[in-house]
């Protein structure tokens, strides 16, 4: 397999944010309550992460390194602008803005898409990671549903179910090595 088709797929399963790490993973299980109604924000979820992917990984990828953190941050703090400008993120989470989870997943991103080194990867790995979010948040979306109207006690109905089954399809993604 050449470089550029592994690298997305290793974006889209194994090295998304959101079935890496926690931090990563709490905007998508908040967010999408239903199937139906995550096409929409998944779409802008991946529209901007593909893009402050693009924007943050190949500034950074292109110029030195101790830059970089201070790059990433204005860079994703321009893509969580750019989802508070067109509607997305304006409620709270336990108390804490949802903004506020939005930052995780726009920072890694461009650290993992930053590592490439050159820009054909870049887009690839940009690419690979707003596909990937955007499956799994409608797929969490779809798991928070079918568990809400499932004749089951209130116990498997929560959020801890959802986080479960995104565990079991982290163990099952990490099993697609593509190199």
């Amino acid at each position: 397999m050449s470089d550029i088709p592994r690298v997305f797929l290793d974006a889209m399963l194994i090295e998304n944010p959101v079935v890496m790490t926690f931090v990563g993973a709490l905007i998508a299980v908040v967010l999408p309550r239903s199937a139906r109604s995550s096409y929409l924000p998944a779409l802008r979820f991946a529209v901007t992460l593909f893009v402050v992917g693009i924007a943050g990984g190949g500034i950074v990828a292109a110029s030195s390194s101790t830059a970089a953190p201070a790059v990433h941050i204005v860079v994703g703090l321009l893509g969580l602008g750019s989802l508070l400008a067109v509607g997305e993120l304006r409620g709270e989470w336990l108390g804490m803005p949802q903004a506020v989870l939005a930052m995780a997943p726009l920072v890694g991103v461009q650290m993992l898409v930053a590592t490439r080194d050159d820009f054909g990867l870049v887009v690839a790995a940009a690419g690979g990671s707003a596909i990937g979010f955007a499956v799994v948040y409608v797929l969490l979306g779809a798991i928070r549903e079918s568990s809400r109207i499932s004749e089951t006690t209130d116990t498997f109905k929560t959020n801890p179910v959802v986080l479960f089954s995104l565990a079991v399809f982290a163990i099952a993604f990490a099993g697609f090595l593509f190199w």
